[in-house]
């Protein structure tokens, strides 16, 4: 029902992929959303080791296969079927990794270290996304960054919102200001920015940047030490099952679910916006 692309113009890191996961989990937990991640970037298995450990799966695939790895049966059977024009929007969800039933479902990326090959396959993602999007309510794509790739214009171009992130660095938000101004895809969309690991200490906080940028719709996601360890553990699912939002204390855990609470009522209203034909903000 609605598409949301996570993309920067910028080549650094900008805090983008563990973004998405903060995001979707939370969203995924509190609000009854039947959402898809889709990793579209290269030789990248962070989203994957947030939630699950991949060298784990490796050996159980190995030993179930005697030695050869099954990579027929995740992302790239899905593209298979695509090409033979066999496949459904609801098909798509036996492809996909399962965080929370009904909830929230991981597409993971492919497995090919080789640019081209990436983006050779990635050409099907389109359509992929437009069939996904008549089963799913939220589609979350964590974007290559940069538009030096065909795919990734593509993709911008059918999205319904571009969160567009960015860390507390000048020249990333500059960079910002400039791509809303110079790209066509940013011109005819609407877009989010937003802040990553943001520090509110930080002469760059979400307040100053959004009076710099003159965006009162900028979004933000505070640092949190917490979150990053669950990240690496791959127990992201479970930190967002046992940690709530603590008025009375307002403690790190608290005053980062806040952010990603305030984040995610910002990807809630465009899209209102968006269904009602309201007044757009960009």
């Amino acid at each position: 029902m609605a598409i949301l692309s996570f993309w920067s113009n910028s080549k650094k890191e900008t805090g983008q992929t563990l973004s998405i996961v903060a995001l979707a989990t939370y969203m995924s937990v509190e609000h009854n959303y039947k959402t898809l991640v889709i990793d579209a970037t290269v030789d990248d298995d962070t989203i994957q080791r947030c939630f699950w450990n991949p060298d784990a799966n490796k050996e159980i695939k190995k030993a179930l296969n005697k030695g050869k790895l099954d990579i027929a049966s995740g992302t790239e059977g899905l593209l298979s079927a695509i090409a033979s024009n066999k496949t459904t929007p609801e098909i798509i969800s036996n492809y996909t990794k399962v965080v929370f039933k009904n909830r929230l479902d991981i597409l993971l990326g492919l497995q090919t270290r080789s640019v081209s090959e990436h983006e050779k396959n990635l050409q099907l993602y389109v359509d992929l996304i437009k069939a996904a999007n008549q089963y799913y309510d939220l589609i979350m794509i964590d974007l290559s960054k940069t538009l030096e790739r065909e795919t990734t214009h593509k993709i911008l171009q059918i999205s319904d919102v571009i969160m567009y992130t960015m860390s507390q660095n000048l020249k990333q938000i500059n960079e910002y200001i400039e791509s809303k101004s110079t790209i066509p895809e940013l011109l005819k969309k609407n877009v989010i920015p937003l802040l990553a690991s943001a520090n509110s200490y930080c002469k760059y906080n979400p307040k100053n940047v959004a009076s710099f940028i003159k965006n009162k719709e900028l979004a933000y996601i505070i640092y949190n030490n917490t979150f990053l360890e669950s990240a690496s553990e791959a127990k992201v699912a479970n930190f967002f099952l046992n940690t709530r939002i603590n008025k009375k204390v307002l403690d790190r855990n608290s005053q980062f679910l806040e952010s990603v609470a305030y984040s995610s009522r910002k990807i809630m209203d465009k899209f209102e916006e968006i269904k009602y034909g309201k007044v757009l903000h960009s």
